[in-house]
């Protein structure tokens, strides 16, 4: 019986010390992709890649101009042609379109790829600043914002990190 005691106090001790603990925990959450897409590093992401993509449309739009421009040629040509010469003339234009459409698919494979790189780079940078952030603000429990169905104004954090993160020194590539 005595035991029995012992054991339901301890069991409410329990209760009680872990109750007030997680009234204790500070409870915090960053919009990780608002980060990514808001700070300065993310800015200037966005804006390399403008000019890249840039880039890669005016080479894709110089190939597919010789492109129409052959195809009009073939079709003039067509009638004073032999049939030897108009199977080597399509067979050479439809080469030629398809190292057009390997040059887009790679232009575009390139692209997800240094997006890819910037993204992953970033999240861990992103996570060491969030781990500072949280430390520094005393949070017991730091949520993705995609979890959090709600939250008292004061505990979004993103504002922080986003500084504390454009605040780091600039790292050289």
């Amino acid at each position: 019986m005595k035991q029995q005691i012992i054991w339901c106090m301890a069991a409410g001790l329990l209760t009680a010390v872990s109750a007030q603990a997680a009234d204790s925990v500070k409870i915090g959450y960053v919009d990780v992709r608002a980060v990514l897409l808001e700070s300065k590093a993310g800015k200037q992401h966005k804006a390399n890649m403008e000019i890249v993509v840039k880039d890669k449309q005016a080479a894709i739009k110089k190939e597919e101009d010789k492109l129409k421009g052959m195809q009009q040629t073939l079709e003039k040509e067509i009638l004073t042609l032999t049939e030897a010469q108009k199977q080597e003339k399509q067979r050479s234009f439809q080469e030629k379109v398809q190292a057009y459409q390997k040059m887009g698919q790679e232009a575009e494979r390139d692209l997800r790829q240094k997006d890819s790189e910037f993204t992953n780079k970033s999240l861990e940078e992103i996570r060491q600043v969030i781990a500072d952030v949280a430390k520094e603000e005393k949070i017991g429990l730091m949520l993705g914002k995609a979890e959090v169905l709600y939250a008292d104004d004061g505990m979004d954090l993103t504002a922080k990190v986003i500084q504390k993160y454009d605040s780091r020194p600039a790292v050289k590539k």
